[in-house]
């Protein structure tokens, strides 16, 4: 038998044990080492209960040991993997042939037996991504979602030494894109309501942090940067601070939309668009050709481990799930083979 975690709903969860799983044709066995809890898990944790019973638990950032294999192709046990939060696209239309299969037009069926929160699981080989010994499994579980997210939209921003970088939402996507801006070696403006995470995001490098419910942040925005801010990185979803990188940010300023909770943003299109000609995107999660870029600047010193402020065993899971949904963490990790402690 092996543990799992199990959502209840209203937010409530708890470890069940089931029967332990077995290979079968391209779905692979693997052992969890690290499974890191994700804000957009968010819904399944507030959800009224009951809700449907899974065979596993949620999360979707999980790193660990390929255990059992049964006609896999291109991986065997022992190796080190990272389990992709997006099923492998079909290889075959232009979006994979770009690399970039989350935008695949033919997604194939990918069978899977619940998420990462587990201390086993049986997944598709095909999301299955190698991680070298020297990236930790904390590290790993976070590479392919919470870091590589903004660390693709830093990229499509083109964040350059000497700039800076303006950061709403300190929650782990925020906190991320403040290292990799930091690595960069660009200036980072942190805001956010939550002085828990405020105050983690100054001891990773922040420059400067902003509470609006203290302070005009427009106005200390503007004070830290001249005027108006090159960059800036919405990973809140809120609306309010949607609209704070669209004013903040200086003429030809480069503006990314990354936070999911708030689905319209409110462009003036005569005042930030026009007159102010902003570059603004939106940009999703990472690939499979980023998940190598960033293994390569973690060898360079890239330290994403600074992202953990709690880790927990598998028997206190639940604790995991309530103490991120609290915001009295920045990133939770499950370890199912290890037992609680934090930073």
């Amino acid at each position: 038998m092996m543990k799992t975690l199990r959502m209840l709903g209203d937010k409530k969860s708890e470890v069940v044990e089931i029967a332990d799983l077995e290979p079968q044709d391209n779905l692979v066995v693997v052992k969890i080492m690290a499974s890191a809890v994700c804000g957009s898990e968010h819904p399944i944790y507030d959800v009224p209960a009951p809700i449907p019973v899974r065979n596993g638990g949620g999360g979707h950032e999980g790193a660990g040991i390929v255990w059992k294999v049964d006609k896999a192709q291109y991986v065997k046990e022992g190796d080190r993997v990272t389990i992709a939060p997006m099923p492998a696209g079909c290889g075959q239309c232009l979006a994979c042939a770009k690399g970039d299969s989350k935008h695949c037009e033919n997604i194939p069926e990918s069978r899977s037996d619940g998420g990462t929160h587990t201390q086993y699981m049986r997944v598709p080989e095909s999301r299955l991504l190698a991680i070298p010994d020297f990236v930790s499994f904390d590290s790993g579980a976070m590479i392919d979602d919470c870091v590589g997210t903004p660390y693709r939209a830093i990229n499509r921003l083109d964040v350059t030494a000497g700039e800076t970088v303006l950061i709403t939402g300190a929650g782990p996507i925020g906190a991320a894109a403040a290292i990799i801006a930091k690595f960069r070696h660009a200036t980072v403006i942190m805001v956010d309501v939550n002085d828990y995470r405020l105050e983690q995001a100054k001891s990773n490098g922040a420059d400067h942090i902003l509470n609006p419910n203290r302070e005009d942040s427009l106005v200390r925005i503007r004070e830290f940067s001249a005027g108006g801010v090159p960059v800036a990185l919405e990973c809140s979803g809120q609306a309010s601070a949607q609209k704070l990188c669209l004013d903040a940010a200086e003429a030809n300023g480069r503006v990314a939309m990354l936070g999911i909770r708030n689905e319209t943003v409110s462009v003036n299109m005569m005042e930030h668009l026009v007159k102010k000609e902003l570059n603004l995107i939106g940009s999703w999660a990472s690939t499979v050709p980023e998940h190598f870029e960033i293994i390569e600047l973690i060898r360079q010193g890239l330290s994403v481990d600074g992202l953990i402020t709690h880790r927990f065993g598998m028997d206190d899971a639940p604790a995991a799930i309530t103490t991120f949904f609290e915001g009295q963490a920045v990133k939770t990790i499950i370890q199912p083979w290890g037992e609680a402690s934090s930073n």
